[in-house]
């Protein structure tokens, strides 16, 4: 298997989408301070206590998703893996048992 197949399985295109999303959630926790609808220096406003923490379980979940993909991904490269060398194995041991 080449690399470039490899990286495809690992990441594919459509896991793009959650890291559009973790990028999005940071912008949605950043954005009060950016915009600067956020008084400097004083308490945080509704407004702002919710723009922190949607963005902060979005991050979350994105990142939690994007890793729990790969880590399946992974797993999954790892057992095709294992099972080729299973079979390459037992063929060798039976064209040895073909030549003796």
């Amino acid at each position: 298997m080449r690399m470039g197949e490899v990286m495809r399985r690992l990441i594919p295109p459509a896991s793009y989408v959650l890291v559009l999303f973790f990028l999005t959630g940071i912008w949605v926790t950043i954005s009060p301070f950016v915009m600067t609808t956020q008084p400097s220096g004083q308490r945080w406003i509704a407004s702002t206590t919710n723009n922190v923490t949607l963005g902060g379980i979005l991050m979350v979940v994105s990142l939690l998703g994007i890793l729990s993909f790969m880590g399946f991904a992974l797993r999954d490269l790892i057992r095709e893996a294992q099972a080729k060398q299973a079979a390459e194995q037992a063929a060798q041991e039976e064209a040895a048992l073909a030549n003796s």
